[in-house]
């Protein structure tokens, strides 16, 4: 599936490994795991100008002993996630102990051909199934009081099986008046699905999105808006995306695309700030990591918001940003209509809004 090795998606790299036994963290494996994670880091974090930084810091933190009473895999990988994420300043570091994951990764990879042809039982996609389960991240799709479309997306999934959800959603709220998308749970996610949403507010002629660069591969692609959408595009109304604190990487990327090409207002806090695309790769038998590998950058401003976030247009809590969206949207429709009619029936919807 192209949208699981694109923008913001898991890459998979079979690595040799040394293997150790399954009994407490040895400070062999210890270090065998620091100089895996530094050569990784070496060869595919997209912040060329700090590996040497980042892998110096690390030599230092082992050998100021800080790891050395650390016998659970577990609790090593929290920490060297702390660290890692502490010394980068880059959210999108993880490392995680994951040996089932790795063996049944390893034991898929190595079924030959033949053996992968002869399917005796059903088989199931289980993380499209999981995703299934929360409705491929779009959470509602609501009519509210005064026309005002709403739609809380949660995850942006491949756009295989995101598309239907999304032509739905769209479809069911293209007779509103102003639309407000809320991503402040959003926790990121696989592109093009982001930029297949943002289609929905440009005309038809696809438009630069974003370009990017991998560097595990050198691999340099570009998302562009879609030619093609499966319901009536959202034009000519106004538009409000909601922020916060913890909408992260493709949230980030959708909000902040629709702000600075003008298609939305931005409310809410200051996101995360994880703007970088991530490698994913085995370590050794028992460990993981997902390195930063991939920057992204914005045609209109050439650049992105890794560390800085996205600043919101309108700054409002995480408790008021709804609020202060559906006032704001109101405001500009009752700013803009052409009858009195009209204008009532906003009006009305504000005060009932201000009065919950």
């Amino acid at each position: 599936m192209k949208a699981l090795i694109h923008l913001f998606f898991v890459t998979m790299s079979l690595l040799s490994t040394c293997a150790f036994a399954n009994d407490q963290l040895t400070a062999a494996e210890r270090n065998s795991v620091i100089k895996r994670i530094q050569a990784l880091i070496e060869s595919d974090y997209v912040m060329v100008e700090q590996v040497e930084r980042v892998n110096r810091a690390l030599s230092d933190l082992n050998a100021s002993g800080k790891y050395d009473n650390i016998n659970d895999r577990e609790a090593f990988a929290e920490v060297l996630t702390e660290d890692l994420r502490d010394i980068s300043s880059d959210k999108h570091y993880g490392v995680g102990y994951k040996p089932e994951l790795i063996a049944s990764r390893r034991a898929r990879a190595q079924e030959s051909e033949a053996e992968a042809a002869v399917v005796e039982e059903p088989t199931i996609d289980w993380n499209e199934w999981y995703a299934a389960q929360d409705n491929f991240g779009v959470e509602k799709a609501e009519v509210l009081d005064g026309n005002i479309g709403y739609l809380k997306i949660t995850f942006f999934q491949p756009l295989d099986w995101m598309q239907p959800v999304i032509d739905s959603a769209m479809a069911f709220v293209a007779n509103t008046d102003a639309l407000i998308i809320d991503l402040t749970k959003n926790g990121g996610g696989y592109s093009p699905s982001d930029s297949y949403l943002g289609s929905f507010f440009f005309d038809p002629e696809p438009v630069l999105w974003s370009t990017s660069y991998y560097r595990p591969t050198g691999e340099r692609s570009s998302d562009s808006t879609f030619a093609e959408v499966g319901a009536p595009r959202y034009l000519d109304r106004p538009v409000v995306v909601l922020v916060g604190p913890e909408t992260f990487s493709l949230g980030e990327k959708f909000a902040y695309s629709m702000k600075h090409f003008d298609k939305a207002v931005v409310v809410g806090e200051v996101t995360a700030g994880a703007a970088n695309g991530i490698s994913f790769s085995f370590v050794d038998d028992n460990f993981v990591i997902q390195i930063p590998a991939q920057r992204t950058v914005n045609p209109i401003t050439q650049t992105n918001f890794e560390g800085a976030g996205v600043q919101p247009n309108v700054a409002a809590s995480a408790d008021e940003a709804f609020n202060v969206a559906y006032g704001y949207v109101l405001d500009r429709l009752i700013e803009s209509a052409e009858f009195d009619r009209m204008v009532q029936v906003y009006k009305k919807a504000k005060a009932a809004r201000a009065n919950d």
